[in-house]
């Protein structure tokens, strides 16, 4: 040991507190990557019946079975326990899963021919039973035209809803309920409050996440962030004055060990295994359904395509059953609507989707999640006379 402190050239206090910070780092690593486990008994994807204990070992890995039907949970649900998606994606699986139960519609719309188009949300009925509480609150704002915009948004942006009813007139498709928001004004705190909704949900009241993972993240990310920092601060004493590599090198295994434990913490529970082992199943499905599916059933699952990250597969997935089954998109989609064009081929709800998530939260004005940015919900009709309708 003398041989090496001598080595780096470095006191033995400091040789000491290096390889103590080195210790703490690989204690909480090891206690992040405790192996995921699954129910050794079941099928993958099957939640046990009942309260009795069952027979648990670690993940044997590879790919869950395929799986036709819809796993037990909401997609919003499925894209946090799968993989972790954020609040964009999760308010689409909302946004989608509304229109698909048909509580509200998703509108493409262009104010010019050649403008940008924005997509606007149509409020078609208020919530029932089927509603969780923030979907319920998301529709009773609806209800209200342009109370879920940003009111900074809605006052530089005016809606004309007349002219609104007018396009999808003239398309042949009378409006049945009434233009409430656009997704480029929609209120980042909704967002936020539908993932937290989410994340508290499945830590707190389906414990599909390991307890105090967020901890061990978070002292990942400080592990990794400090001896990133740090470690380019003692790159840089070394060029300028006379500081051993020991401390760079220590630097540098923290922001290693730290990388790993952010990595190795996102750890599920034996239930949180089966509840992403149905997610994964029901990707292998919606990715490559077998000959003879229902082309109108699958159409359904845009909200489960944005959850589970295959919605160009899920497209072609209908385009091949599309082949011996020509209903019109129109028919089995009738809550998604484009302006520009009836919908004609299926990769174009594809790309419907994608634009939906390149035009949520678009516009600076959406932004009222800082403090001293929200504005109150304020509708359309109620702006101040002059303010811009």
């Amino acid at each position: 040991m003398a041989g090496i402190i001598s080595y780096f050239a470095v006191t033995d206090a400091e040789f000491w507190t290096g390889i103590l910070l080195i210790a703490v780092a690989t204690v909480i690593l090891l206690l992040a990557i405790r192996p995921e486990r699954e129910y050794s008994n079941l099928p993958r994807g099957t939640f046990p019946e009942g309260d009795e204990p069952q027979a648990t070992r670690q993940v044997s890995g590879g790919e869950p079975p395929a799986r036709e039907q819809v796993p037990q949970m909401r997609p919003a649900e499925a894209a946090f326990v799968v993989r972790e998606a954020g609040p964009h994606d999760i308010t689409l699986c909302y946004l989608l899963d509304l229109a698909m139960r048909g509580f509200i519609e998703l509108v493409e719309y262009r104010y010019l021919s050649r403008g940008t188009p924005v997509v606007v949300i149509v409020y078609l009925r208020g919530p029932d039973a089927t509603c969780s509480p923030e979907e319920r609150m998301f529709l009773e704002h609806l209800a209200v035209p342009g109370s879920m915009e940003n009111l900074p948004y809605a006052r530089s942006h005016p809606f004309d809803a007349r002219r609104f009813r007018g396009v999808l007139e003239g398309m042949g498709v009378p409006p049945v309920g009434a233009p409430s928001a656009r997704l480029s004004g929609l209120r980042r705190s909704i967002s936020d409050k539908f993932a937290g909704a989410v994340a508290h949900r499945i830590h707190e009241d389906y414990r599909w996440f390991r307890s105090g993972r967020e901890r061990l993240s978070s002292a990942g990310a400080l592990e990794f962030i400090g001896g990133l920092g740090a470690a380019l601060v003692a790159a840089f004493l070394m060029l300028t004055s006379s500081l051993h590599s020991f401390w760079l090198i220590i630097c540098v295994l923290v922001m290693l060990l730290g990388l790993a434990t952010i990595w190795g913490a996102a750890v599920r529970t034996t239930n949180g295994t089966v509840a992403s082992d149905q997610g994964r199943g029901f990707r292998r499905f919606l990715v490559s359904p077998a000959p003879g599916t229902d082309l109108a059933q699958l159409a359904q699952y845009g909200a489960w395509a944005v959850a589970l990250d295959c919605v160009h597969e899920w497209g072609q997935s209908l385009e091949r059953l599309s082949v011996v089954d020509d209903r019109p998109i129109s028919e089995l989609l009738p809550n998604i609507i484009r302006t520009s064009g009836p919908l004609t081929y299926w990769h174009e709800v594809a790309d419907f989707i994608a634009l939906m998530r390149a035009r949520l939260h678009s516009a600076p004005e959406s932004a009222d999640t800082k403090p001293g940015q929200f504005t109150g919900y304020v509708g359309w009709q109620d702006m101040a006379p002059g303010g811009d309708r």
